[in-house]
């Protein structure tokens, strides 16, 4: 991808955040148990708020983990899930819940990760069950994050399934988006850049931290998260042989198949094929196992997975957020500081 296409590419995505409605939360149905170990930091975003971050469906499928969306950035849970992942995994036997933090994922990353802190806790509290994590972009670096520092969690977490996530920052740094201009931009922008603090801290001790499986799933065709070579950004231990790490290049299956950065998380029946597989199996996604090259003839997410309520539901979304106040997005010219917590070695 040249520089100028990679340019386009980020102004429409950050025009598309200045225009879009803001972000809420939803209402969780059950209190959480918070009671962290000796080693986890404290949360500094009250409970109730968390709470009203989560929303769960029924959980009555007590033969497998339950599986937690965390939507990436510029979206809502609802938005991003209830018309593909949530019902897919639904009637396949899973039971979802989904999260959202606030402000569409524009503010500190550092906020954000603690309400996939909070879910998680909840959701095993409540039954007793491991959780698989999907996340989406910015919503991949959530889970890690969590695991990292909450060392807590790790036992709570089965499988992390990462789509597109910026793991080792992007190149959408700062210096790209500005040039020499010190111009404003969302404090979760500044942080996912390459070479910012945050995704340091990420990355400073053990990638793939706990008895947790680590699926990676990317495309070359990403608008945003780049390099996908010869390191790929959203790998993880890349060319470490880790029996807990698959990291997975649609078009090294697929030669040539069309995913970007937003098909990946929402339409792609590939990447939900080989996320599947991830969930169902021990260890991380397996392509051959999951169907090999005849995942590569797979048109997108079923027909079932379009909800014919699907404008309704939008409309609901939308029209509770725009009862409230639009996003307030931290504008910064430079990264917010890392918590306390994030500059000491990460917890065994």
């Amino acid at each position: 991808m040249t520089k100028t296409s990679f340019l386009q590419a980020t102004a429409a995505v950050l025009s598309c955040a200045v225009l879009a409605a803001c972000g809420g939360s939803s209402t969780s149905s059950s209190p959480p148990a918070n009671r962290a170990s000796n080693n986890d930091p404290a949360l500094t975003t009250d409970i109730a708020t968390l709470n009203a971050g989560l929303v769960c469906g029924e959980l009555t499928h007590p033969a497998t983990e339950v599986v937690l969306l965390v939507h990436g950035t510029f979206t809502h849970g609802e938005e991003q899930y209830n018309w593909s992942y949530k019902p897919l995994l639904e009637e396949r036997g899973y039971d979802v819940c989904l999260v959202t933090y606030p402000d569409r994922g524009l503010n500190d990353l550092q906020t954000s990760v603690e309400y996939i802190v909070n879910a998680v806790r909840q959701m095993h509290a409540d039954t007793g069950r491991k959780i698989d994590v999907i996340g989406h972009s910015q919503g991949g670096l959530h889970p890690r994050w969590a695991v990292t520092w909450w060392p807590s969690l790790r036992p709570m977490v089965d499988d992390i399934v990462s789509l597109a996530a910026p793991h080792h920052g992007t190149q959408m740094s700062p210096s790209v988006l500005t040039g020499t201009l010190p111009l404003p931009l969302p404090a979760a922008v500044v942080q996912m850049a390459q070479d910012s603090a945050f995704i340091t801290a990420l990355n400073s001790g053990d990638e793939t931290p706990g008895n947790i499986d680590y699926s990676n799933i990317y495309t070359m065709m990403d608008e945003l998260v780049q390099p996908y070579e010869p390191e790929p950004t959203a790998a993880l231990d890349f060319g470490m042989s880790n029996p807990k790490v698959s990291n997975t290049l649609i078009q090294d299956v697929c030669t040539g198949r069309i995913v970007d950065h937003i098909t990946i998380g929402l339409s792609d029946r590939f990447t939900f094929e080989l996320t599947l597989d991830a969930l169902s199996n021990t260890g991380p996604a397996n392509v051959e196992r999951a169907g090999g090259a005849e995942l590569c003839g797979l048109l997108p997410l079923p027909d079932q997975a379009i909800s014919a309520t699907l404008l309704e539901d939008f409309a609901s979304v939308f029209g509770g957020e725009l009862a409230q106040d639009a996003p307030d997005a931290q504008l910064v010219t430079e990264e917010p500081p890392l918590r306390s917590y994030a500059t000491k070695p990460m917890p065994r």
